[in-house]
């Protein structure tokens, strides 16, 4: 019986992820009409909302790119 042949095999590790990065953020609601000050605070809100989102997929690039760099 031939004897049989070990491999290595290469594990990718996988860099933690941060617990913010899994967040889910809640969209305003959308207004059906409104007074200047309403709309004003919706786009405050809604601006808010856009900002947690660009941080997130920013920490998803950043959160990539260290695992690439990690593995290439």
């Amino acid at each position: 019986m031939p004897s049989a042949t070990i491999k290595t095999v290469n594990v990718v590790e996988i860099p933690p992820v941060s617990s913010e990065l899994l967040l889910v953020h809640e969209r305003p609601e959308r207004l059906s009409g409104g007074s200047p000050e309403q709309l004003l605070n919706h786009a405050v809100r809604y601006g808010e909302y856009c900002q947690k989102l660009e941080k997130q997929i920013s920490g998803w690039q950043t959160w990539y790119k260290k695992g690439r760099l990690k593995n290439d």
